[in-house]
This record gives structure tokens, sequence and C-alpha cells, in this order.
């Protein structure tokens, strides 16, 4: 029996500056069986004609163009191609390090897993770098349960992104990413994926770069379809009410991104008439805030300002943001 396939999933949107390093850090992986396809989501530059150069060069590079959908649109439809027996998807802007798909695969063998996760770096070409893991981190595992409550809890990044990850192909047969979403479409195909797992294997070495590049939607500025964030954790908590052993912590996902959503509209003084609607979404879980144990002392500090002082918490806000902000440009631009 030969070594199984792995399916590797990369959508292609104006990332010319970027894309040769991306799958070059593919081709080179230790790990060699591989089927890559890249999905050129209608780009208007470069990247089609670089798409089939790549595929000139490896055979195992299979190229698709469609029309611009989005990135879950490109997603999507590199699953309906895919014939390998594991997936894993990569933006067109990153990189990964050459071990990567060998460490992944080796654990979910090892241990029996549906997925397999791994830490990441998030950098870009002035220098930042913000890690995610640890070099030294050993594999452990988690069960559904502990899976459900890592996603609905807004656990970092690590938890919500797919392209750290190693899926078998069996458990995302029938999920698909949602193209209504412009934003944490990532957060509910990983929580349905993770409803399907039994075993979650994790090895948080930092091995998938995440590059910080300016034409991501992810990258852009405060905008509406930041509320998709909480229509993501709306759909989760609806599905998991009276499950007493994830509820809880899909509400302290809510919340904890609740409270981001109102610090970006306060920093980039938009949306303001969005403000009461995100206070009620945390005053409304006040009690369990108090009495669930699962809360820092500042999240519940913060849900007494906005429940008893919201002036005071959006003059706060306002003033610590700002000031926020301009020690990162300061961090990153020197």
């Amino acid at each position: 029996m030969g070594k199984p396939k792995i399916s590797v999933i990369v959508p292609v949107y104006k990332v010319e500056k970027y894309l040769d390093r991306c799958v070059e850090s593919i081709v080179n992986q230790t790990y060699k069986n591989l089927e890559i396809i890249l999905v050129d989501d209608g780009s208007p530059d470069s990247c089609p004609e670089m798409c089939n150069v790549w595929a000139n060069k490896d055979e195992r590079i299979k190229v698709i163009h469609k029309e611009n959908g989005g990135v879950s649109s490109a997603r999507n439809v590199g699953l309906d191609a895919s014939s390998g027996d594991y997936v894993g998807f990569i933006d067109g802007d990153d990189i990964i390090d050459s071990d990567m798909y060998e460490m992944l695969l080796d654990n979910l063998v090892s241990t029996g897993a549906d997925i397999s996760r791994c830490g990441m770096v998030r950098e870009d070409d002035g220098g930042y770098k913000e890690v995610w893991g640890d070099e030294n981190a050993e594999a452990f595992t988690m069960n559904q349960i502990q899976g459900i409550q890592s996603v609905g809890a807004a656990e970092g990044i690590l938890p919500v992104s797919p392209c750290n990850k190693l899926f078998k192909m069996s458990q995302v047969l029938d999920i698909r990413f949602d193209t209504s979403l412009v934003y944490a479409e990532d957060t509910l195909f990983n929580y349905e994926a993770m409803k399907k797992a039994q075993k979650i294997v994790c090895q948080d070495k930092p091995m998938y770069h995440y590059i910080r590049n300016g034409e991501s939607a992810s990258h852009k500025n405060f905008n509406t379809a930041r509320f998709d964030e909480h229509k993501v954790t709306d759909i989760i908590m609806s599905r998991e009410i009276g499950n007493p052993e994830t509820y809880p912590y899909c509400v302290k996902g809510d919340v904890l991104k609740t409270f981001r959503t109102i610090k970006q509209m306060m920093v980039a003084d938009t949306e303001t008439d969005k403000f009461n609607e995100m206070r009620m979404r945390v005053v409304s879980h006040r009690k369990e805030i108090f009495s669930s144990g699962l809360y820092s002392k500042a999240s519940i500090l913060k849900t007494v300002f906005l429940w008893l002082c919201p002036s005071l918490y959006k003059i706060f806000i306002e003033l610590y943001g700002k000031h926020s902000n301009r020690r990162y440009n300061k961090k990153v631009n020197g």
C-alpha cells in the first residue's frame, strides 16, 4: 500500500508578489505525495500565468481558473476537485516550513486522530513577527468536546484557522466554506469539522507563516463585514445551546469578539450606531460572565462598565485603543 495522498488547496488572488515563494514552500515539502491545487480566483494580475508555469514545472500541480468569487468559493472549488486521503489549505501569500505536512501526517497516523494542527507565525517583510506556539511544543490530543470548546471560546487563531491543519478527507466531504461570509468563515468551517471529529492532535510548533499582506480581507480597515463574526457566533451558540460542556465556551467566544468589535468601532470612529447593539450582546450574558469562572478580571470589569457606565466605557476604549495603535505602529514601522 502506497503512502496516502495529501491534497493542498491554494486560493490565488492578487498575490503575484508572494505566489512563487508560497508554491515553492509546498513543492519542497519533505512529504512528497501531494496533490497541489492552485485555484486562480479570477486574479487580475499575473497570477494566472504564474500558476500555469508552476503546473508545467511539477506534475503534482493542478490549476483551476475561475471567475472571482472570494476565498471561500476558491477553497470550495478546490475541495470539489480534490482526490487526496487528507486535505490542507494554504493562502497564496503565505509559506510553510519544509516538514510541516510530514509532521502533521505523522501525528495523525500515530494517534488515530481526525484533525492535526501546528502553530503559526504572523510576520511581514518589515521584520514584524508574532508567534503562536512554541518551537519545543509536544503533541497532545483533544476529544470532540475539547475541540468545540477551543473553537467556540475564540482561543486565538490556532483553533480557527484551516491553514495550520491537516484534515482527514472523510471528515470534510460534506463541509464547505460559507460563501456569504467575508469574515469568520474559517471559524464556522473548523467548528463543523470539530463536530465530526472524535480526536484532534495538536503540536503547536510554529510551522505555518501567515504573511501580513495589505490586499488580504483580514487586513482591511474596519467595515460592516466584520459583523460576520457575530453571525457565526450566533450560529454556533444556537447549535450548542443546552450543552453544558460547550455552550459556556461559545458564549465566551462571543463576548470576547464583541469586546474586540466595540474597540475597533471606537478606534476607527465608525459604525457608532451599532454600539448599543454590541453592548447588549455582552450585557445579556452578564450572569454567565460573573459566575462561570471562565473570564478574566479585566473581562468582568469591562462587562460592569458596559452594563452600568457605557459612556465612560466608550471614552476609555477610544483613548486606550488609539494609544495602543500608536504603540503598535511604532513597533512595526520603527
